[in-house]
């Protein structure tokens, strides 16, 4: 509790500014009497300064402070000193400082430096004061504080001053304005105003949990798809990886293939050259053995005979010469017979592939079709589809039926989707209602509440009207139960009080009686804080009991997957980085998964390539195998005709030979080509050179294609 010590005032008013005169105010009461004009007023208005400020009314121009005329100065300095208990119990020290000045025009006041510091006990005795302010606006901020109170009750009530002492009976709107500055009643009101956008604020936050749980809710059963995704992903890549690990032993076992191939094609190109070499010679050596016998040739007959000859040499030559380009143009016109022969049989050769091919892919289509009718129709239970093949007739049919089921799925989904939207209309118009309930109810309960607090606020007051006309509140709320047993015992409580020291006890009942309502309070107050935070710690521990079973299930999932997870990833799975590592390691499986999909494509093609190759060798070898047989019959009648017997056999085995190497030659260069098309298809697609697997830019490629479709062997060929 505050008080005031002592007052020391010098030059103020009557005050004499040569000396200082102190007033010490005694405990509990201090009466201040004199004459009219002695200083009274000027003591309570010293105060006022000391602790506000505030000067009185009508004191401007230097009234406050003693005349500079009476006092025979210029300048005349007073000070008001102030030592007071504060209500935390420090003493405490205010020095308030002015000086006003004479002047032609008339008196000038200043207000000088002030002081608000703590007061020790021991400052006489060289104890150590310890400044806390000097700016007067905060020593006028400040002091009231230390006071316990307020300034306005300084001002209007404690120190208030003769002249404004009628403030009572002023008019009604000022007299509001002094009591709202007295009781504060702004900051009331700024409490409630607090109070309501606190609720408004905690309305909001309560609506946006809400929206967070819903939102929660979703990203939960979003989290449960990701789950049943990835276990369809983990099937879906076992199976990648099945497939995959199959189509690369496939490519595995072509890659050595084709370099089989390729190796016995590089022997045969080699055989092939040293072949022909062999046969330049051949023909080399048999081209000088008949320019040695045609120069040391023998010739049979007599004298006569023989000059018969040279006479007719040269008639024999000239005939022999027609002979011989008569032969050499029908060789040429066999030759050039045999060479439109072979082009029309290769252009009908490549025709019977692509129409081959072509057919094989319509067969496969059309299997295909037919799968995928059937798994429809078994899907839909669409009977008499189960046949292969099916007519197109059929196939017409089951488009126009299931052109129809779609339409009635369409029409369903439409009639559902309605009911959805009929159903979701009705659910909110329920949540409204709901809604509208629960606020109708909370509004209900407000009101229960209010009326609560009225009803313990009668029963409080008709306890208390209790206690002061008998005195024992306690009796009085034991004998509310029991009329008869509170009229037997009300004699002799009343004999009780008679002995007993009644007004002690009666201090003591009321004691306890306030603190048991000031605790009352508290506790009422505590329950509506708890009655509105029951919604959100009811809310808050289901949360945490989902979060602690979601938290549980995670380990156990964690735990299960965690052996499956380290044999993909490598590493133990956290839960933090599950999802990015199984997303990293999806986009490597389908990376893969894609690449193994573009080999085995190009596999694929590179077989059937093969397999039309192949079958339009065989075609062209048979066919190879008629003309040969044609041409040999007609080598035989050419050489008989010619040259009889012997030279016939001759003939024909020289024929067989050049036949062999010329199917020989057939077959190089049907292989070759398909090995040159492998390698041109591989390196389009993979951008590299499938022998020496080094890349290619687009120049290179054009480069490498070139060679590959005119290498020098093949030009050779």
């Amino acid at each position: 509790m505050s008080s005031l010590n002592k007052l020391a005032i010098r030059g103020i008013r009557s005050f004499d500014d040569k000396q200082i005169s102190v007033i010490e105010f005694f405990s509990p009461v201090t009466v201040i009497v004199g004459h009219n004009g002695s200083g009274k007023t000027t003591i309570i208005e010293c105060l006022k300064y000391a602790t506000t400020g505030d000067q009185p009314p009508n004191t401007r121009g230097g009234a406050f402070v003693h005349d500079p005329k009476m006092a025979n100065e210029k300048e005349v300095k007073a000070q008001v000193k102030l030592r007071f208990h504060a209500a935390n119990g420090n003493r405490m020290l205010v020095v308030r400082n002015l000086s006003v000045t004479a002047k032609k025009t008339g008196l000038t006041m200043k207000t000088l430096e002030s002081i608000l510091a703590l007061a020790d006990s021991n400052v006489e005795k060289g104890g150590k004061r310890g400044a806390i302010s000097t700016k007067c606006a905060e020593i006028d901020t400040e002091i009231p504080h230390l006071l316990g109170v307020s300034k306005s009750v300084l001002e209007n009530v404690i120190f208030c001053h003769q002249e404004d002492s009628y403030w009572p009976l002023a008019e009604p709107s000022i007299l509001k304005k002094k009591f709202d500055d007295i009781f504060e009643a702004t900051r009331y009101t700024k409490a409630l105003e607090s109070i309501k956008s606190l609720r408004k604020d905690r309305m909001a936050d309560l609506k946006a949990e809400k929206e967070r749980l819903e939102s929660l809710a979703k990203e939960k059963a979003h989290a449960d798809k990701l789950r049943a995704r990835i276990t369809d992903l983990n099937s879906s890549i076992t199976s990648k990886q099945n497939q995959y690990d199959e189509t690369k032993r496939e490519y595995e076992q072509l890659v050595k293939n084709n370099a089989r191939f390729y190796e016995s094609a590089t022997k045969f190109r080699e055989m092939y050259v040293k072949v022909e070499n062999l046969q330049q010679k051949k023909e080399h050596y048999q081209q000088e053995l008949a320019d040695v016998r045609e120069t040391v040739q023998e010739m049979e007959g007599s004298d006569d005979q023989l000059q018969n000859r040279l006479r007719n040499f040269d008639e024999n030559i000239a005939q022999l010469k027609q002979k011989r380009r008569r032969h050499e143009g029908e060789r040429q016109d066999f030759e050039d017979e045999l060479a439109k022969t072979r082009r029309i049989h290769v252009e009908l050769v490549n025709e019977q592939g692509e129409l081959a091919a072509e057919a094989k892919a319509h067969e496969r289509r059309i299997t295909e079709r037919e799968e995928l009718i059937r798994d429809i129709s078994d899907k839909h239970n669409i009977k008499g589809y189960s046949h292969s093949p099916l007519e197109r007739e059929k196939i017409n049919e089951f488009i126009s039926r299931l052109a129809d089921l779609q339409r009635r799925q369409r029409a369903d989904y439409e009639k559902f989707q309605a009911e959805a939207r009929a159903r979701n209309d009705e659910y909110n118009r329920q949540s409204r209602q709901l809604h509208t309930e629960v606020e109708s109810l909370k509004l209900q309960r407000s009101n229960a509440r209010d009326q609560i607090k009225e009803r313990q606020a009668s029963i409080a007051k008709a306890e208390s009207s209790l206690v002061t006309m008998q005195g024992l509140a306690s009796e009085l709320r034991t004998l509310v139960g029991d009329i008869e047993e509170k009229k037997s015992r009300l004699e002799k409580i009343k004999g009780e009080i008679k002995s007993a020291n009644f007004d002690e006890r009666l201090s003591e009942r009321a004691s306890k009686a306030r603190t048991m309502e000031d605790k009352r309070d508290s506790l009422n107050a505590e329950l509506r804080s708890l009655s509105l935070q029951a919604d959100s710690r009811a809310r808050l521990d289901l949360k945490r009991a989902e979060m602690k079973s979601k938290k549980s299930e995670i380990k156990n999932i964690l735990e299960t997957s965690n052996p499956k997870f380290r044999k993909l990833v490598g590493t133990d799975v956290r839960a933090e980085t599950m999802e990015r590592e199984l997303d990293r390691l999806s986009r490597e499986k389908d990376q893969e998964l894609a690449e193994a999909e573009a080999e085995l494509s190009s596999a694929n093609k590179a077989l059937q390539s093969s397999e039309t190759t192949l079958s339009q060798a065989k075609a062209q070898l048979k066919n190879k195998h008629k003309e040969v047989k044609g041409f040999e019959r007609r080598i035989k009648e050419a050489t008989e005709y010619n040259f009889g017997d012997a030279p016939l056999l001759d003939a024909i085995k020289e024929a067989e030979r050049i036949i062999a190497e010329k199917k020989e030659c057939a077959s190089l260069s049907a292989g070759m080509t398909r090995v040159y098309e492998n390698l041109l298809n591989i390196g389009r697609v993979r951008k590299r050179c499938a022998t020496c697997d080094r890349h290619m830019d687009a120049k290179e490629m054009a480069v490498f294609e070139k060679y590959v479709r005119h290498p020098p062997q093949r030009r050779d060929l």
